[in-house]
């Protein structure tokens, strides 16, 4: 095997940065992981690394992580590193750690993305981008980890999108939870998946082929994303369009904040499913 192609240091390991890391891994890129519990940023050299990604669990805790980057780049002098962040954040958030970086000079990516676990094991991610600086169509890490680069062109519109796109999607599978209950008490319930399932001209087939059969079968336990950050976007995403009549969403969250709703917040986020039994 010849030498690494890149050297990528991981900020955490969660879902994401783990499976993403098993597949670069298959390519020869070097990793490293960066746990919080146990270095101090500081003392990391970030010039050593050609990549630095994180996909933090929240706007709070990413933008006390980037600041704690940003000295530590700047102390190192790492002006040849690419600083990413993955996670759907607050448009305020991306906004003053992208500024931050940009302003100093530094290489940062601001880069939400859909495909959960599988598409960062197969490398099939599909990206949400803005850069100052970088290439993004043609950026090695983002090409080796997607299937599709969409690339915005004005800082935090990229997670605005997201944000939006996520709102959509989490209240539409709000929507399925609600129904699938409902659907179990026909007395022909199983003809009644295979229907809708069954035909690519229904437009209900394209909305529930992904989730339905792992929601029927309560599969939480395989986790893709976790209901705590599903929860944690439509938040952010009420908060960015508070502007909207978006009582369905608000409605979904008020369900999901419910006590007895937390004990699934480490579950996937098809376990929404059982709060309307």
């Amino acid at each position: 095997m010849g030498a690494p192609m890149y050297n990528i240091l991981f900020i955490g390991k969660g879902l994401i940065t783990t499976s993403l890391a098993e597949h670069l891994s298959k390519t020869e890129w070097k990793i490293a992981y960066f746990s919080r519990t146990m270095t101090r940023l500081n003392l990391i050299d970030f010039s050593e690394y050609d990549y630095v990604v994180s996909c933090l669990p929240s706007a709070e805790i990413a933008t006390k992580v980037w600041n704690n980057i940003l000295s530590a780049a700047l102390t190192n002098q790492a002006f040849q590193t690419i600083f990413i962040e993955l996670s759907t954040l607050t448009c305020s958030a991306i906004a003053q750690i992208g500024n931050s970086f940009n302003d100093e000079q530094l290489t940062f990516i601001e880069a939400p993305f859909t495909g959960s676990k599988t598409g960062a094991l197969k490398g099939s991610l599909i990206y949400f981008v803005h850069s100052e600086s970088a290439d993004t169509q043609h950026d090695p890490f983002l090409k080796a980890t997607s299937s599709k680069i969409y690339t915005f062109d004005f800082i935090s519109t990229a997670t605005q999108f997201k944000l939006f796109y996520n709102l959509w999607g989490l209240t539409t599978l709000g929507l399925l939870g609600q129904m699938l209950h409902l659907m179990e008490t026909l007395p022909q319930s199983e003809l009644a998946v295979k229907i809708i399932t069954s035909h690519d001209d229904f437009w209900m087939n394209s909305i529930v082929r992904q989730k339905l059969n792992q929601s029927l079968a309560r599969n939480h336990q395989d986790i893709h994303c976790k209901l705590k950050y599903a929860k944690k976007d439509i938040e952010y995403a009420l908060d960015e369009f508070s502007g909207y009549r978006l009582d369905l969403s608000r409605c979904l969250l008020s369900i999901l904040e419910a006590d007895q709703s937390r004990c699934y917040d480490d579950l996937d986020f098809t376990a929404m499913s059982e709060f309307f039994q």
